[in-house]
């Protein structure tokens, strides 16, 4: 082989390997730059909503459409709570859910609070993403809230300031924000109308990724280097109860295939017949024989009667209630040594603890009406309804 020849085959392959590493790259970014989202499976509206009937309640609205509440959690329950928040190469803060409904409500939708009686309420769209909520920070705490949803149909990117409560939103220490549980390190709820003031929102979404927090501040609170990690998208939702896996986050995020449209065309695309809840077994046609004396027979779940069911909520409820009673009075007795906020001082104590003495009152008082309007499909401990011959 002449040297001219060489020289050919050796430019040629220098040109393939240059081709293997940009085209990769090349078609990586076209692909990110569609979303590579879902690409690992499919689902169908109707079997998105069949997965959800395990855990939840399907609520028909004349405006939203359908609608999903989840079941049998306590009244003080919120989103994006239970668990942690965890930084995905490429889509920035992710929320890793330990709830088993997690996949789905935290990652396309939306949430809405519908009044003390009726509590929070998800409103389903097809778009995934890492985590839908609104942002602020400021004075060493970050804080978050569930995205509420734009209009009836798809969901828009609410970048700007939103309007929820301050009750609403989780306020934690900043140094706390990638903590595992994360949950445990937030201030007392009724201690957020006194801080939220304080903070300013911040929430930059581009596309489905959420760059909200600022890098450095990121980098800052991981302490440890960069904590960004990929995502492998997963082929069922039983993966993503493994959780971050040797560096790399679990995602399950099916394309949602097929529309849904109820008679007369209102609402979103997730109108659909809803999905029949598992029912119990018919009555027998038969008289059964008698039990022996000695035995009783026991209620068809939780072995408790209703009576016994709603007694157990409103202990649980007490307990609840004297534990956030507790967290707020230590949180107020470190307030001299470790001012909350700047600008705070033994002047303004008692004015601070007067607000949010009220706002716990107000927070009782919304977990009393959840309760009796039976929101979250009543007590957890209660018996389900009986089919009516």
């Amino acid at each position: 082989m002449t040297r001219v020849a060489l020289a050919s085959v050796g430019v040629l392959r220098m040109v393939v390997a240059l081709a293997a590493v940009v085209l990769p790259l090349a078609l990586g970014r076209a692909v990110h730059a569609q979303g590579a989202i879902g690409v690992a499976t499919s689902i169908t509206v109707q079997q998105f909503m069949t997965d959800l009937n395990n855990y939840g309640t399907w609520i028909s609205d004349r405006e939203w459409g359908w609608v999903w509440q989840p079941r049998g959690v306590l009244p003080g329950w919120r989103p994006y709570t239970q668990g942690q928040w965890l930084v995905a190469e490429g889509f920035g803060m992710y929320w890793q859910s330990y709830e088993p409904f997690g996949w789905a409500v935290y990652h396309y939708g939306r949430w809405a609070w519908w009044g003390d009686s009726r509590g929070w309420v998800w409103i389903p769209d097809k778009t995934w993403g890492p985590g839908w909520v609104n942002w602020a920070y400021g004075e060493g705490y970050i804080a978050w809230t569930p995205m509420p949803p734009s209009a009836p149909g798809p969901q828009a990117v609410q970048n700007g300031p939103v309007k929820s409560a301050p009750w609403m939103w989780n306020i934690v220490p900043q140094a706390s924000l990638l903590t595992s549980n994360v949950w445990q390190w937030a201030v007392p709820s009724a201690r957020n109308v006194n801080i939220f003031p304080h903070l300013e929102q911040h929430t930059v979404y581009s596309g489905v990724s959420d760059y909200s927090l600022p890098k450095d501040m990121v980098l800052a609170i991981s302490g440890s280097g960069d904590p960004a990690q990929p995502v492998t998208f997963v082929m069922t939702p039983l993966d993503v109860t493994r959780g971050d896996m040797r560096g790399t986050i679990l995602a399950y995020a099916p394309v949602l295939t097929g529309a849904a449209q109820a008679a007369g065309g209102q609402g979103n695309q997730f109108r659909n017949v809803i999905p029949t809840p598992p029912k119990a077994p018919p009555p027998p046609s038969a008289p059964q024989p008698p039990l022996p004396p000695t035995w009783r027979p026991v209620p068809p779940s939780q072995g408790c009667t209703q009576e016994q069911a709603e007694a157990r909520q409103q202990q649980l409820l007490a307990v609840y209630r004297h534990g956030e009673a507790q967290r707020l009075a230590l949180a107020q007795s470190i307030d001299p040594y470790s001012p909350p906020v700047s600008g705070w001082s033994l002047d303004n104590a008692p004015k601070w603890n007067a607000n949010e003495g009220a706002e716990l009152e107000a927070q009782h008082q919304r977990e009393q009406a959840l309760t009796a309007g039976g929101a979250y499909g009543g007590s957890p401990y209660a018996a389900p309804p009986q089919p009516q011959n």
